[in-house]
Order: structure tokens, then sequence, then C-alpha cells
């Protein structure tokens, strides 16, 4: 990296136009090297060698001057022993894990220590490997007596979704659709999670459940509303009325507890949302919903930068209400 100040090593060199590396011993005059031309070069003969030994688990090399001094060891490679980090806290503490898996995982290590280790008189079972998955988990068991390491298996059940890549746990989809209807999010639950000595899982993974999460559960809702709307029009068409004419009852809640601001003018809410009650059955089925959004992170961010960018409008737009207008039940009633 270049900083002011910084004197390039090849300043007032001149290089030839066949020079196209900068190994070429020519490339610098004879006795000076490349990044200080204040030190002579140093000529070490063919018949100097070096030897590399451990001592006290550093490598020493003696140099042509017989002088023995420390050198590191590039890209160590790890001992077979070494590549499981063998750490009992790491296990401790409460997991999300099943029942049933849990047993099936004894058995089948049980059964492949049986055949693969038949000198072993007596299964020690201990952990041996685990890895998050969310708030799931993979387990691997060890026999402590002889060393046998069994398969890694899944404690939670997955939900197929025909995609390529691995297929979601049931726990991790279960905890994001559960908080489409709570007042916390994220974070909160990290910090349940971690109160209570679970492992939380990641913030961006979670946040990412919950959007593919939600994309379905719009869906559905749109589906179940349809369905009801046409038990309401079945029961209009049985008590001889018009099945389009069904009265409908509306009610509004808001992302903010107050109405207005004492730090802006207009009001504080940003989001509105009202569902549609249907009155003409005494099932009181929800028949339509409806949402006011003024909230826009990609438009607010393009403004920042000084782009001319007004919501509703742009792409990727998520908001369907001017930022400047005003929250309305009568509009949203219609």
């Amino acid at each position: 990296m270049f900083t002011k100040g910084y004197t390039p090593y090849s300043k007032c060199k001149k290089r030839s136009k066949k020079d196209n590396s900068p190994r070429n011993p020519g490339w610098f005059t004879v006795g000076t090297t490349g990044r200080s031309r204040s030190q002579t070069s140093i000529q070490i003969p063919h018949s100097a060698s070096a030897s590399t030994s451990y001592v006290w688990q550093t490598l020493q090399s003696p140099d042509c001057k017989k002088a023995t001094g420390h050198i590191c060891n590039l890209r160590p490679q790890a001992n077979v022993n070494l590549k499981i980090e063998q750490n009992n806290a790491l296990h401790s503490g409460m997991r999300w894990i099943d029942s049933q898996l849990t047993i099936s995982l004894i058995n089948t290590t049980y059964d492949q220590h049986k055949v693969e280790s038949p000198s072993c008189p007596r299964l020690n079972v201990d952990y041996h490997a685990q890895k998050k998955w969310g708030t799931c988990w993979q387990y691997t068991l060890k026999c402590i007596t002889c060393g046998f390491i069994g398969d890694r298996m899944k404690m939670y059940k997955e939900i197929a979704n025909g995609k390529p890549g691995p297929n979601p746990g049931q726990p991790n989809v279960a905890l994001a659709s559960a908080l489409q209807d709570c007042p916390i999010g994220n974070t909160t639950v990290q910090q349940l999670l971690a109160g209570v000595d679970t492992p939380p899982p990641c913030r961006s993974s979670m946040q990412r459940t919950s959007n593919r999460v939600a994309a379905e559960m719009v869906k559905l809702n749109k589906t179940d509303m349809a369905q009801k709307l046409e038990q309401v029009k079945e029961v209009n068409r049985k008590r001889g009325v018009p099945e389009n004419e069904i009265n409908i009852t509306v009610d509004a809640r808001y992302n903010s507890n107050t109405i207005v601001s004492k730090k802006k003018p207009g009001q504080n809410a940003t989001q509105a949302f009202a569902l549609g009650i249907e009155t003409m059955t005494d099932r009181k089925f929800i028949v339509a919903a409806v949402v006011q959004n003024k909230m826009c992170w990609k438009g607010a961010w393009l403004r920042v930068k000084g782009f001319p960018i007004e919501c509703p409008g742009h792409e990727e737009c998520t908001s369907n209400l001017y930022r400047a207008a005003a929250l309305s039940e009568y509009e949203l009633r219609k």
C-alpha cells in the first residue's frame, strides 16, 4: 500500500523493455537491494546449507554465518488429533433437540461401535463434535475407551422445500412464524435464549428465515381470506340476498402508541394495518386486510446519496404512501 512520504524501491531505476519480471537481477545495480539503497547485497556461497529442527515447539535454522535464529513455519499442518478442539465447555448448556432423534443417535452409535470396535469392552459415550444450524443442532458421539467416532446426525426434523441446498429445520421455521405476531424481534429472542443458557442463532440468518416465512404467510392469508369470503357469499345465496353485499366492520392499528409526535410535525406512526371483519354470519370471518406504509429503506438511502427519489414509485419500493401524507382510516376502509 502506498502512503504519503514513502519512496518506492524502484525510484530512479531504469528498466528495459525486455525486463518483464521484477525478479530480473539486472533491474537494480550491483551493490544495492530493491528496498534500501544503503545496504549492500550479500553473496551466499553454494556450499552454504541450512537445516531445521524442532526445539521446544520452535523452528531454528543456522544461516551462512553459523548463527542460529528462530524462523516461523509457513502454513503449518495441524495434527490429526488437533483438528477437533477438545473442550467440554462447548458442549455444556441447554439445547433444542428432538427426543426421538436423540434416542436414534444413541442406538445408531451403539450399533456402529459394536461392529467397528468389537474388542472394546464397553461403550463410554461422550460428545465429539457439534454443529449449530440456527436453533437446531447436529451431534457426533465418540467412545472414550477405544476412540471410536460415530456418524453425525441431525437432532431436528426438516421441511422439504424442493430447492437446492439443505432443507430448513422445523424449529427455525416455527420460531420465525411465531415471531410474525409477537411484539418482540430477533434481537430480543437472542437475549431470551442466552438468558436460559442456550446458544442463540445468528441474527442475519434469523432475518433471512423471517423474510421467507413472511412471504409464505402472506400467500396463506390471502388464500384463507378468499375461502372465507366464498363461505359468506354462500350464506347470502341461501338467504336470497345478493352475494356481493357483505357488511363489514373495520379496525385499524398503528406502529406507534401515540398518534402525534413531539419531535417532528405530523403523525408519529408510519404504518397502519386495517382488518375487514364480516358481520353477516356469527363466525365473524376476516375477509380483507389493508396496509398503509410510508417506510422505504432503499428510498431513504438513495435520497441521502443525493438522488431525486420519491416514494412510492421507484424500483423495489416498499411504501405505498407518500412520506408526508397522513394515515387515514377512511382511505383504509375503501
